[in-house]
């Protein structure tokens, strides 16, 4: 895939990655705030997910994600 991006007052290729970010992209992101120096690669990852995501409904995504780490996190420990 490649896509054009406005880097100051040029354009620049980006090329790459071949599929669509998905949620875990925006939670890469989220986590990445926390950091000194976050990655500005995973932030724009989020940003992308967040432009590509116009009607979907993240918090269902996001409590999708969180419950599936609930439940392999039982498997794994036994609870």
């Amino acid at each position: 895939m490649v896509r054009l991006e406005r880097e100051g007052n040029s354009f620049v290729f980006i090329t790459g990655q071949t599929q669509k970010p998905d949620i875990s992209s925006l939670i890469s992101a989220i986590a990445e705030l926390k950091n000194n120096s976050p990655d500005l690669a995973r932030i724009k990852e989020g940003l992308l997910y967040l432009d590509n995501s116009a009607g979907i409904d993240i918090r269902k995504e996001i409590k999708s994600v969180l419950q599936k780490a609930m439940e392999n996190n039982v498997v794994q420990t036994g609870l």
